[in-house]
């Protein structure tokens, strides 16, 4: 899984105070830190797939979904309900959540799996690495669920044929 070139920072025209704190605070810059599109989970009947077909972990701060991904590369989706805060917490939630995933999708250990992760309340004020050590157990969790699971989780083929029959 590639994530680009890494984060491109932003040009001096559109600089600011803030990308000179984030250099102080050791984080990359602000620029073009997006996930691929051939990465993201977008449509809800992909979301559906990973909730009924996939096994569960949950944290204390996440909710993590597992299965094996129908596409050659696995994908990743994160959602944040209005139980979890108003806005700008349910968004500070997702990006904590994609920066993790960012951080650990090679614990997935080379298999391609479509993960989905839901913030539970507390998310956006827990300590990054308290946040960071549930994240990467519920991980670990759904890959051994995945791995119990006969076959280990859903095949492709199974779940293609489902998606045609729907």
């Amino acid at each position: 899984m590639v994530f680009g070139s890494g984060c491109a920072p932003r040009t001096a025209a559109r600089s600011s105070v803030r990308d000179g704190a984030r250099a102080v605070s050791g984080l990359p810059p602000e620029g073009s830190c997006r996930y691929p599109a051939n990465i993201r989970l977008k449509q809800r009947a992909d979301f559906q797939r990973v909730y009924i077909h996939g096994v569960k972990a949950t944290g204390r701060y996440l909710v993590l979904f597992l299965v094996r991904a129908v596409e050659d590369e696995g994908r990743f989706g994160v959602t944040a309900s209005r139980r979890v805060g108003k806005a700008v917490v349910r968004s500070r939630c997702k990006r904590r959540l994609r920066e993790l995933y960012r951080l650990h999708h090679r614990d997935l250990g080379g298999r391609d799996f479509d993960v989905v992760v839901n913030a539970r309340r507390g998310c956006a004020t827990a300590p990054w690495d308290r946040l960071e050590r549930d994240f990467q157990f519920c991980l670990r969790r759904g890959i051994d669920l995945a791995a119990r699971v006969k076959g280990g989780g859903d095949s492709p083929a199974a779940v293609k044929a489902e998606k045609d029959r729907v």
